[in-house]
C-alpha cells in the first residue's frame, strides 16, 4: 500500500474498489468483442438473441489483479490467498475451453487446496489441529463448488460474489487487517464492475474460470484474515460461513432436494434457490436481487461480530439459521418441473414426502425442534437484557439450569394449544393469538414454579422479558413463510395480466382480492375497488386502493384501463347488478360476478365437468 501511505485503510479499500470495478468494466467491453474474434463465445439460442463471451472470469482477474498489485497491496498474506485463487482460476479455464470430466476436475480442485494448505492457508482451531487440514481442504473445494452451482443466471454468482467481497473488506477492516480488505475491496470491485455485463440480457458469463476462483477466494479470504488464531473457535469458523451463507445455502438445498426429486446431483441445472424462487413467481430480476440482499443481511450480522460479542452472535446465527430452514421448506414447495423439461433432465425415482410413514407428522417435527432452540435464545437473550450484556457467574447458573424446564414447559403448553398443527401458509391472527395465549400461560407456570422453588438470586424481571422475546421469535417464525409469499405475490410481474376493478370493497372484495392474487391460473391484477360507501379517498384494502363510488365508473375506466369489472356484492338485487353491467358495457369493459354457492357432488364417480378456473369462480 506504499502508493497510498498516509491516507486511511478504509479510503485504500474504497480506492482499490474503484479502481478494480472501472478496470473490469473497460477489460470486458474489450473482451466481449475479442471473444467473437477468438471464436469463444455461447452462440443465439431460443434465450438468447445475441451471442455472448465465455470465461469472463479472464477480465475480472485481471482487473483485480491490477488493482491489487499496482497499489503495493500484495502483501504475503495476501499472496497465499491470490496465488492459489489464480490456480483455481486455471483450472477452471481449462474446464471451460476443454471440458473435464467431474472427476478429474475434483482431483484437480483438491490439488490447489491442499497446496493452500501446505503454504499455510487453513482453519486455525485450537484444540482440533488433527482436523484442521482435512477441514480445510473440505472447505476450499466446498466453496469452489458452491460459487460454481449458483452460477446459473444472470447477474447472480457476481452480485453474490460483490456483496460477500464488500463484507468480508468491512470485517477485515473492523478486525484490523488493511491487507487483506484492500485485497477484498478490490475482488468486489472487480466483480462489480463485471455485472453490468453479466446481468439479463448478459453479453458475458463469469464461466467456470470465474466462478471457480470466486468462490475459492472467498473461502480462502475468510479463513486466512485476522482472525485466525484466535482462541474463539466459534469465531474462525462462524464468521467465514456467515459471510458465504447463500452459495453454502444453495449448496445444501440443491442436494437435498434433487435426492428428493429423482435427480442426479450433477445434473439437476434449473433447481436453484433462485429458480426456485421464479418458480414462486419472481422474475429473475427480482430473484438475483432478493438472494443478493439474503447475502447483505448475513454479511452484515458477520460485521456486527465486533460489537455483539460471542454470546449474542451464537443466539443470532440459531434464528438465522431456522429462518433458512423454513426459506428452503417454503422454495422446495415451488415447482421446477417445467425447469426440468426446458433442460432435459430426467427424474427416476422422486420421494413422494406424503406416502412416507408419518408422514402427516413431519411438519410438526420440522417445528418443534425450531421451537426449542427459538425458545432457548429468546430466555438467553432475555438475561442478556436485564443484565445489560454480561451475566454473572450466579445468572449463568440460574440460566444453565431454569432452562432444560422453561423449554420442557413451553413446549408442552405450545402443543396444547395445538401450535404444531397448522399450516404456516396460512397463517392469521387466531394463530398469533393463540402462540400469545401459551406464552402468557407457560410464562405463568413457570413463574408458579419459581415462586414455589424460590432459587437464590433468580431475577422475576427475566420471566416477563422472555415472554415478550418469545412472542416476537416463535410469531415471526410462523408468520416468515407468509411474509414471503405475500413478497413474491406483491414482486410479481403485471404483464400479460388482464387489469381488473372490483365492484364492492365489503368482504366479498376482499375474498376476490385473495383469489386474483393467489390463483395465477386467473391471470387477473386487481387495480382498484369501486363501492357506493361513503369512505376515505386514501382507503386501501390490502393495499389496493378505493377509486371511487360506482357512479364514477365511466370517469375510473378512462383513467385506469380495466380490461375486466368483477361485481362483489352478493346482497345486491338483480336490478343493481343490471344497472352496473350496463355502465359497464357503455365504456367497452367485460362485466362477471362473483358468485359464492354451494353445489351437490355428481352422482357419477367421472370428474367434473370441464371449464376454465374464471367460469368456475364467475358468472358472466
Amino acid at each position: 500500500m506504499h502508493w497510498f501511505v498516509g491516507l486511511p485503510s478504509s479510503a485504500v479499500a474504497l480506492i482499490a474498489f474503484v479502481l478494480a470495478a472501472g478496470a473490469a468494466a473497460g477489460l470486458t467491453r474489450v473482451y466481449v468483442g475479442a471473444s467473437r474474434r477468438l471464436g469463444h463465445f455461447a452462440p443465439p439460442d431460443a434465450l438468447r438473441a445475441a451471442p455472448v463471451a465465455l470465461s469472463g472470469g479472464v477480465a475480472i482477474w485481471a482487473a483485480f489483479l491490477l488493482a491489487t498489485v499496482l497499489p503495493g497491496g500484495a502483501g504475503a498474506v495476501n499472496w497465499v490467498v491470490v496465488g492459489p485463487s489464480l490456480a483455481m482460476l486455471a483450472v477452471g479455464l481449462w474446464d471451460d475451453l476443454r471440458p473435464l470430466a467431474p472427476q478429474r476436475k475434483l482431483l484437480l480442485q483438491i490439488g490447489v487446496s491442499t497446496l493452500s494448505v501446505v503454504l499455510g492457508l487453513r482453519l486455525d482451531m485450537p484444540g482440533l489441529e488433527v482436523l484442521s487440514i482435512p477441514l480445510s481442504i473440505l472447505w476450499l473445494v466446498g466453496m469452489a463448488n458452491a460459487f460454481n452451482l449458483i452460477d446459473n443466471m444472470d447477474g447472480l454468482a457476481a452480485g453474490v460474489a460483490t456483496v460477500s467481497g464488500v463484507f468480508l473488506s468491512f470485517h477485515a477492516l473492523a478486525r484490523g487487517s488493511p491487507e487483506l480488505a484492500l485485497t477484498a475491496a478490490a475482488f468486489a470491485g472487480a466483480h462489480a464492475g463485471f455485472l453490468p455485463f453479466n446481468l439479463k440480457p448478459a453479453r458475458a458469463f463469469m464461466g467456470d474460470c470465474g466462478s471457480m476462483a470466486a468462490g475459492f477466494f472467498l473461502g480462502a479470504a475468510s479463513i486466512a484474515g485476522p482472525w485466525q488464531g484466535a482462541s474463539n473457535v466459534l469465531l474462525v469458523v462462524a464468521i467465514p460461513v456467515l459471510i458465504l451463507a447463500v452459495p453454502i445455502f444453495n449448496m445444501v438445498f440443491v442436494i437435498i432436494t434433487r435426492k428428493l426429486s429423482g435427480v442426479s446431483v450433477f445434473r439437476g441445472k434449473a433447481d436453484h434457490i433462485n429458480y426456485r424462487l421464479v418458480a414462486h413467481g419472481l422474475s429473475e430480476r427480482k430473484s438475483v436481487a432478493f438472494i443478493c440482499a439474503l447475502s447483505a443481511g448475513c454479511g452484515l450480522l458477520a460485521v456486527a461480530y465486533s460489537w455483539l460479542g460471542s454470546p449474542v452472535l451464537v443466539a443470532l446465527v440459531s434464528v438465522v439459521t431456522i429462518a433458512f430452514l423454513y426459506l428452503g421448506v417454503f422454495l422446495y414447495e415451488g415447482s421446477v418441473r417445467r425447469f426440468y423439461d426446458d433442460f432435459g433432465v430426467e427424474q427416476h425415482g422422486a420421494l413422494d414426502l406424503t406416502k412416507l410413514p408419518f408422514a402427516q407428522y413431519w411438519w410438526r417435527l420440522l417445528h418443534v425442534p425450531g421451537d426449542l432452540i427459538l425458545i432457548s435464545v429468546g430466555y438467553f437473550l432475555a438475561y442478556l437484557m436485564r443484565f445489560e450484556g454480561s451475566l454473572p457467574t450466579a445468572q449463568e447458573w440460574n440460566f444453565a439450569h431454569s432452562l432444560p424446564y422453561l423449554v420442557l414447559l413451553k413446549v408442552v403448553v405450545f402443543s396444547q394449544f395445538r401450535l404444531y398443527g397448522s399450516h404456516w401458509r396460512y397463517v392469521g391472527i387466531r394463530d398469533l393469538l393463540k402462540i400469545l395465549q401459551a406464552v402468557v400461560l407457560s410464562a405463568l407456570l413457570f413463574a408458579a414454579g419459581v415462586a414455589f422453588l424460590r432459587p437464590e438470586f433468580f431475577p422475576r424481571s427475566v420471566i416477563v422479558i422472555d415472554a415478550l422475546i418469545t412472542v416476537l421469535l416463535i410469531s415471526g417464525s410462523r408468520v416468515l413463510l407468509r411474509v414471503l409469499r405475500e413478497f413474491i405475490v406483491e414482486s410479481r410481474s403485471r404483464d400479460g395480466l388482464v387489469r381488473t376493478v372490483i365492484i364492492g370493497a365489503g368482504d366479498s372484495g376482499e375474498l376476490m382480492l385473495r383469489l386474483a392474487r393467489y390463483d395465477g391460473a386467473l391471470r387477473l391484477n386487481v387495480v382498484g375497488f369501486l363501492d357506493d360507501e361513503p369512505r376515505q379517498a386514501t382507503a386501501t384494502i390490502h393495499g389496493v386502493r378505493l377509486l371511487g363510488p360506482t357512479s364514477a365508473l365511466p370517469e375510473i375506466c378512462r383513467r385506469e384501463r380495466p380490461e375486466l369489472a368483477i361485481v362483489a356484492m352478493p346482497s345486491a338485487s338483480p336490478a343493481r347488478i343490471g344497472e352496473i353491467a350496463g355502465l359497464c358495457r357503455t365504456v367497452g369493459v367485460q362485466c362477471k360476478v362473483l358468485s359464492l354457492k354451494l353445489d351437490d357432488a355428481p352422482e357419477t364417480d367421472g370428474p367434473a365437468p370441464g371449464g376454465s378456473p374464471l367460469d368456475a369462480v364467475y358468472i358472466s
